[in-house]
């Protein structure tokens, strides 16, 4: 069943313009590790009032449609995040809402929009196509573009009741399903032939080009401990780099992948990357406990307290500079064939940047 939440007329404010330089795929670093900054700490049913009374956990707020579902907050603490999130791969992503070559789309939806800051600005970027926004939360802002609206809706479900697609976009939805393989092939169902489905996803492994983060380094501990509890609650984080296989074993043509390196922190010497670093620290030192509390207490049995204690050194260890670490963004698009296309080969993986 999806919920469908009445949105005002339509928000004039222009979508997000900024660009970011192309990036290179060795990150340099800075030679001094200091920062120069302090460090950055649908259906026609109406929806029913309950769905806003979320669910209260550790301090923190969760979706009450379905709950449980999804294990990470939905209070004004955790949208704030979000929306930095969304403008730091904006900003990644060289201004670009998307790599699919859309042409003129009619119909496009957006699983687990969130904030909806994704689905206003392809509202506004496509005037003519009609926007829809899923997701368990009921956060979204009430002045949007009138071709946008949003859905509480829970994609797990088998009725989508959604008219064919020209175009499905996924981000950031890692630990958010079981299966995504059963998300991709339900795009695939419910997209017109020559549709689009595209998927930007972060994988959560810490990496390091140039030995400066040994095997002590506490936030790459607490992301294999991380890793561990999403395993025991079924709910699978290392996706990002599976998704290209996923796309085309679900029957996808013209696959592509496309990876981005994002640093953790500010310690790269390049400015752009430098401020990537800086506002990444602050997305993740902000998420720290939400992406924690649910996880580690539901997979792991551990108590807030003891979450708290243990983050308190994978924070200090997220802010070092002398460690050169990053993580890697998985853009991945591919086409439904054509009615009597023979399947089209995938090009190769592009380089990583």
């Amino acid at each position: 069943m999806s919920l469908s939440i009445p949105v005002p007329p339509r928000d004039t404010s222009p979508p997000s313009s900024v660009e970011a330089l192309s990036p290179r795929s060795i990150i340099e670093a800075d030679s001094d590790p200091s920062d120069g900054l302090e460090s950055c700490g649908t259906s026609t049913k109406s929806v029913n009032q309950s769905i806003f009374d979320f669910v209260r956990e550790n301090g923190r707020t969760y979706h009450r449609y379905n709950a449980g579902s999804y294990m990470f907050p939905n209070d004004q603490y955790e949208n704030e995040r979000l929306d930095l999130q969304y403008e730091i791969l904006k900003v990644l992503f060289r201004g670009r809402n998307h790599f699919a070559p859309l042409r003129d789309p009619e119909k496009i939806l957006d699983i687990g929009t969130g904030t909806g800051k994704w689905a206003i600005e392809m509202g506004n970027q496509y005037p003519r196509a009609e926007v829809i926004g899923t997701d368990l939360s009921p956060i979204q802002p009430e002045w949007v573009p009138n071709n946008v609206k949003f859905v509480i809706d829970d994609a797990n479900e088998e009725d989508w009741m959604l008219d064919p697609l020209d175009f499905v976009h996924t981000r950031v939805l890692l630990g958010s399903f079981e299966d995504f393989r059963v998300i991709i092939k339900k795009s695939f169902a419910n997209l017109k032939p020559g549709g689009w489905m595209e998927s930007q996803e972060w994988m959560p492994t810490v990496y390091c080009d140039d030995g400066t983060m040994g095997p002590d380094y506490g936030f790459a501990e607490w992301t294999q401990t991380q890793d561990k509890a999403a395993m025991n609650v079924g709910r699978p984080l290392r996706i990002a780099n599976k998704l290209k296989r996923w796309y085309e074993q679900a029957g996808f043509v013209d696959v592509h992948e496309e990876m981005f390196k994002l640093p953790i922190n500010s310690w790269p010497k390049d400015p752009q990357f430098k401020m990537l670093g800086r506002f990444n620290e602050t997305n993740l030192l902000d998420g720290l406990q939400a992406f924690s509390l649910q996880l580690f207490q539901k997979g792991l049995g551990w108590t807030k307290d003891e979450i708290e204690v243990y983050l308190v050194h994978v924070r200090k260890a997220l802010s070092d500079r002398n460690v050169h670490a990053y993580h890697k963004i998985y853009v991945v698009w591919g086409r439904k064939p054509e009615e009597n296309e023979l399947g089209a080969p995938s090009p190769p993986s592009q380089p990583l940047v």
